[in-house]
């Protein structure tokens, strides 16, 4: 794979029959939020040298600051908050001290997940700052590297910064019930001023004065059919999916709605790259007698404490059980330290934390007869606990300032198994408390609940 350098990105179209939507082709606005709340560990660190690099808690976003961008002694900090905005990938990344101009542009970089985002998705990302209005702005230019698998750009102060793509079905991701109907829409944000701005604003396109349209299928079948769902449009940024009657196979439902008429064209080392019949893409997961187990642990050690989450959700049909959502939070945001220390996580995406769920190895429905309930007993692949390497800085009693890794600590750890290894719940209503047990200076929770429509 080529590595992709964007710097500039914008719209235009080719002609295309073009459907009536006068009644929705309307501009709202600018692209307004409110400010997120922290979400996660804040990271920060004192310029005492020529310059300078900082990571976010997660790992997700790194500062390059150059010799001289500021005053020595400045505390630059990164502070994980709630993504409030319209399209916006990931968290947002508040950065202070605001209300600073550097004196050199400092490198934000932002990571992103390879499977998450993938092929023509990643051309349709940007940075975007939120001002102390409320307001977004499109950083102009930007780098694109789709084998690293980041997106960075020269920012001159500090603020909220968001990783955002300028087009995308919403949801992106949801779950609907067998029979019931999910609306979808596909939303456009665009910079609404020239390309020599740093900064431009950006606006929630409702009105396109140029003739496109959208082709939608369901797992690549033309509007879906009974077995997959159907999908009927509305307009040419509307549509609503239907869930078939049963749960399908091939489930979550990929639903696809190809863009004709929309060219994206992206500046690639000094030249313009042309990209057509964009797929835009919504997973929706059907489910009807379904179970949600949510898994949270607690874990301390001397100087630090690490949370970790998961979940997956169990379909249960007749005399067969199968998992049909699952989802790892093994992110590093949540570790906390209670030394007087700093750390820098070395490989953040090696982290599988101690809730990781890998596979199923035997899952087990026994029915019964009311009033009872049918059991569900699920043994999964052991999967060892891996955590990312961490290099510690901290002063000893005193004063002297030296320097290690986990390396040592995280072997130890990996000859442990991640959990869950073994489940058992009954499939009823309600929520249970499936699993309540102390750990070492922690805790292991496990919750099942019965979906209803939601």
């Amino acid at each position: 794979m080529k590595k992709i350098i964007i710097v500039v990105l914008l719209f235009v179209a080719v002609n295309a029959t073009a459907q009536n939507d006068a009644a929705e082709d309307t501009v709202t606005g600018p692209v307004i939020s409110a400010v997120g709340k922290p979400d996660g560990t804040k990271k920060e660190i004192k310029i005492d040298k020529d310059s300078a690099r900082l990571k976010s808690a997660d790992g997700m976003v790194e500062l390059i600051i150059p010799e001289g961008a500021v005053p020595k002694n400045t505390i630059i900090s990164i502070q994980p908050i709630v993504n409030l905005m319209a399209n916006g990938n990931g968290k947002a990344y508040r950065l202070e001290p605001s209300g600073i101009v550097f004196k050199k542009p400092m490198k934000l970089i932002f990571h992103y997940d390879g499977e998450e985002i993938t092929d023509s998705m990643q051309l349709l990302m940007g940075i975007a700052m939120q001002d102390d209005k409320g307001q977004w702005f499109s950083l102009n230019k930007f780098n694109l590297d789709t084998i690293a698998k980041t997106i960075s750009g020269n920012i001159n102060h500090f603020s909220a910064w968001s990783n955002f793509s300028r087009l995308r079905i919403d949801p992106g991701y949801a779950r609907v019930k067998v029979n019931k109907t999910k609306n979808l829409e596909i939303t456009f944000l665009t910079p609404s001023s020239g390309d020599d701005d740093e900064l431009m604003p950006l606006t929630p396109v409702r009105r396109q004065n140029i003739p496109w349209r959208a082709i939608w299928d369901a797992n690549e079948i033309l509007n879906g059919n009974r077995t997959v769902g159907t999908i009927s449009a509305t307009s040419r940024r509307f549509a609503t999916y239907k869930a078939p009657a049963q749960v399908p196979d091939k489930n979550p439902v990929a639903v696809t709605a190809t863009l004709l008429g929309i060219v994206y064209r992206t500046r690639v080392n000094g030249r313009w790259i042309t990209f057509e019949n964009l797929k835009l893409v919504s997973n929706i997961l059907v489910y009807d007698n379904a179970y949600e187990v949510t898994m949270i642990s607690r874990q301390q050690r001397s100087n630090y404490s690490y949370t970790d989450t998961g979940s997956f959700v169990v379909s249960v049909d007749g005399r067969n059980a199968k998992i049909i959502e699952r989802v790892n939070k093994n992110s590093t945001d949540n570790l906390e330290f209670s030394c007087d220390c700093t750390y820098t996580l070395i490989n953040p995406a090696a982290n599988h934390g101690h809730i990781h769920i890998t596979g199923v190895k035997n899952i087990k429905l026994t029915p019964a007869q009311p009033p009872a309930y049918p059991l569900v007993e699920i043994e999964f692949i052991a999967a060892p606990m891996r955590y990312s390497t961490l290099q510690i800085t901290l002063k000893d009693k005193n004063g002297k300032t030296f320097t290690s890794t986990s390396d040592a600590a995280s072997a130890l750890v990996a000859k442990s198994n991640a959990m869950p290894l073994f489940i058992k719940f009954l499939a009823k209503e309600g929520e249970q408390v499936i699993e309540d047990r102390p750990e070492p200076g922690g805790y292991y929770k496990v919750k099942v609940r019965k979906l209803n429509e939601e």
